[in-house]
């Protein structure tokens, strides 16, 4: 990555790095868990990545498939060193999924997490900095969806995305027709919004959501805020769904005590059943 990218990278690192705290399960127990529930690991080519995934052994013919995208990870060492490896060592959005009692959950990791070797091809530190929803990571993340879509024969399609997973959900809702709904936990829906709001570096080689609301309006969604979120405010939220005309502004559920991580998973059985009510 050259000195001009890494600059840029430098200043994200504050925000980024309060991310890994809190404390749901290590990333160990919960894959521990996705075994004991008989979930099967693969890694999938998509475009230019390899994607850790989890998914059933089999199949619930003609049950909808909720497919869960996880944050942005480990994504730095400390204030001012970018990580090697952005994988997650608490994996929010598989703690959400292990969560949903649903028969057809999918778990996507991120470009560059949890893979080794050649896997790790094309994974510049870019992908888990400033490039984090490039136009080739949201392409890879459809390919995913695409592919289990096959695989489960489903029609309807769920995308559920963690923080910065949220941002690549609606992007990838944005460009892929089909997708029946989609829900943000303490999602990153305004890049701009966010960066600003947080005095970052503009993420400039990433899509912002926000700029595709003339094709999200068709898309229903529901966006999950943290009441007592610093990382990820509820202004982002606010700023994300102005951009709609006052008739198709998309839900926004802000859920009291809630921070940016701990306990999201603790009160995703009720939250999808409030969810399921909403229509």
């Amino acid at each position: 990555m050259g000195g001009r990218r890494g600059r840029l990278v430098s200043r994200l690192c504050g925000v980024v790095l309060t991310l890994l705290g809190g404390c749901s399960l290590p990333r160990e127990e919960s894959l521990a868990a996705a075994a004991r529930r008989g979930w099967q690991s693969d890694v999938i080519a998509a475009g230019p990545f390899h994607l850790f995934t989890l998914s059933p052994t089999h199949w619930q013919a003609g049950a909808p498939l909720s497919l869960y995208i996880e944050g942005d990870g480990a994504a730095w060492i400390n204030r001012y060193r970018l990580s090697d490896d952005p994988t997650p060592r608490r994996a929010v959005a598989l703690d959400l999924a292990l969560a949903d009692p649903a028969a057809n959950v999918v778990y996507l990791a991120r470009p560059c997490q949890y893979v080794t070797g050649m896997a790790r091809r094309g994974c510049d530190p870019a992908y888990w900095s400033v490039a984090r929803a490039a136009p080739e990571v949201i392409a890879a993340l459809a390919a995913a969806v695409d592919h289990f879509q096959r695989a489960a024969a489903a029609e309807e399609v769920r995308l559920i995305g963690y923080s910065g997973g949220g941002a690549v959900a609606l992007l990838v809702a944005a460009q892929r027709p089909g997708i029946a709904r989609v829900v943000t936990v303490a999602g990153v829906l305004d890049l701009t919004a966010w960066t600003r709001a947080l005095d970052l570096t503009p993420l400039d080689a990433s899509l912002d959501p926000a700029d595709f609301v003339a094709t999200l309006e068709a898309v229903p969604q529901i966006h999950l805020v943290g009441a007592e979120d610093e990382v990820v405010p509820r202004a982002v939220a606010d700023s994300y769904r102005a951009r709609f005309p006052a008739s198709r502004q998309p839900l926004l559920l802000e859920v009291a005590g809630q921070g940016h991580d701990q306990g999201w998973e603790m009160r995703w059985p009720a939250l999808l059943t409030q969810m399921e009510a909403v229509r």
